[in-house]
């Protein structure tokens, strides 16, 4: 227990002066007191947590559905600049090869393996077409793309990109041997696919 309080003696004046004692302090009352208020508090943070939780849950669910109706991407390579334009493509009137890029998209997809964008250099969307991936893959780099009954055979490599750095880029396969030097060694023997591949007028091949 504390003391009394300290007394101070004037003697000209004969009073006696008291020191005041240091205030206890008062616990808080009503609805923000010590106990209601850390309540409060808590719930205010768990409410915070929980909406922000129902908001990311939301944008998960939104990209998984857009995922399982519009597929994701899986990867992008822009088609090399000394590489001719698929035959999936043609050019607007007016512009030629140098005037325009191409993208291509592996598709995580149950309709589509693969997206194919033609833009100008100012990437302004000039066409986009879809396909698919058929037969065994020829090798780590090299597949059969068809797209609208059309296949060509491309090749995924690395280019110079000018500064000493190399990009990820597609190419068209051209070369009628090494075409069917592909063919052979994977053991692709339809008779209709080979053809369109080699450019013997063969028929389109269905790419679903």
């Amino acid at each position: 227990m504390s003391g009394p309080p300290a007394a101070f003696h004037c003697d000209t004046c004969k009073s006696v002066t008291i020191a005041p004692t240091p205030a206890r302090r008062s616990p808080m009352i009503g609805p923000w007191s010590n106990k209601q208020g850390n309540l409060m508090i808590r719930w205010m943070l768990q409410s915070t947590l929980c909406l922000r939780t129902k908001k990311y849950l939301l944008i998960v669910a939104i990209c998984l559905s857009c995922c399982a109706i519009n597929g994701c991407v899986v990867s992008i390579f822009p088609l090399a600049t000394d590489s001719r334009l698929p035959k999936w493509l043609t050019l607007p009137p007016g512009l030629t090869r140098a005037d325009v890029k191409v993208v291509l998209e592996f598709m995580e997809s149950r309709s589509v393996d693969i997206k194919v964008v033609l833009t100008d250099r100012k990437y302004k969307k000039l066409a986009e077409v879809t396909g698919k991936t058929i037969g065994p893959i020829l090798s780590r780099t090299f597949f059969i793309e068809v797209v609208n009954g059309i296949p060509e055979i491309i090749e995924l490599k690395y280019q110079s990109d000018g500064h000493g750095g190399k990009d990820a880029v597609f190419y068209v396969v051209d070369d009628p041997a090494f075409k069917k030097k592909l063919l052979d060694e994977n053991g692709i023997d339809d008779p209709t696919l080979r053809k369109k591949i080699l450019d013997e007028n063969g028929g389109l091949i269905s790419d679903h």
